[in-house]
């Protein structure tokens, strides 16, 4: 595989992975719920941790080479934190958006 089409395929996966993540949360949201006293102490760690480990998925998505990059975060980790995040929302009643009510 040429290192453009390596490239293209780590900027489809790093796109894919922010995309999904965000249909289901804001980040920045979750990041400030998770700050303030918005959200119950067990849903504020919750979501703290989903957006630590949204982060580090992206560092590590982003500082890797193109070549090392289908090896810094599998899809198996990827596809946890999104459903992570699809069971916090669920269970929390959280919109995207919003914070629950």
């Amino acid at each position: 595989m040429s290192e453009e089409s390596i490239t293209q395929a780590r900027y489809e996966k790093i796109g894919r992975f922010i995309y999904a993540f965000q249909r289901r949360a804001d980040p920045e949201r979750l990041r400030a719920a998770a700050a303030t006293a918005e959200l119950a102490p067990d849903l504020a760690e919750r979501a703290a941790s989903l957006v630590r480990r949204y982060d580090e998925a992206l560092e590590a998505l982003q500082r890797n080479s193109p070549q090392a990059m289908p090896d810094s975060v599998d899809d198996d980790q990827l596809n946890a934190i999104l459903a992570d995040t699809e069971a916090f929302v669920r269970e929390s009643g959280w919109t995207n958006g919003d914070a629950p009510d």
